[in-house]
């Protein structure tokens, strides 16, 4: 039997690639939630802790942007041996410039995932990124017909910029920097 992997174990390939994680730019919110199992047990690096749904399928999680953003992938991680018929079996990903206009743009099936799942979207546009406001994860389906929903962690990344002035004085590196790199 194999070792059960690290919370981390998974992500050395999105440093690699030069990818950056965007979720800190972003309002998260979800369909609903049991007490103590909302967005910030989804948004901690606690593998223990989890957003447990509450509430009739499908449920959903939404991740609002103020500025259009670059996305080249979101990691899902799911524990189908800890979950069983709270882990997802089925995800769509759906985006666009508010909630009016949601269009499908990826469908993932599950089978007893295990750790992090990549969902890349380089296939979506010719420089490899999807460019949105808003994102959602829409989740109609959980193993063996399970109602409510246990997402672990999920992260959403982009390619990492750096913009240089006066021969490399200032190199922004962090999501926040780029936010407010630009007078408008």
């Amino acid at each position: 039997m194999s070792e059960k992997p690290t919370f981390t174990e998974g992500l050395e390939e999105v440093e690699e690639l030069g990818l950056t994680d965007l979720g800190s730019l972003a309002h998260w919110s979800v369909s609903s939630h049991k007490t103590g199992c909302g967005v910030e047990a989804l948004r901690s690096d606690d593998h223990q802790l989890f957003w447990q749904s509450d509430g009739p399928q499908p449920h959903h999680l939404d991740i609002h942007f103020s500025k259009r953003v670059s996305i080249e992938r979101v990691s899902i991680y799911t524990d189908y041996e800890l979950d069983e018929s709270y882990t997802p079996s089925k995800i769509k990903i759906l985006a666009g410039s508010g909630y009016h206009d949601l269009l499908e743009v990826t469908e993932v099936d599950l089978d007893e995932p295990q750790g992090w799942t990549h969902l890349v979207l380089d296939g979506l546009r010719e420089d490899g990124v999807l460019k949105t406001y808003l994102l959602r994860l829409l989740i109609p389906a959980n193993h063996q017909h399970g109602k409510d929903t246990h997402l672990r962690a999920v992260k959403v990344y982009g390619p990492r910029k750096h913009m240089v002035m006066d021969d490399s004085i200032f190199t922004f590196t962090t999501p926040q920097m780029f936010s407010e790199q630009v007078i408008r």
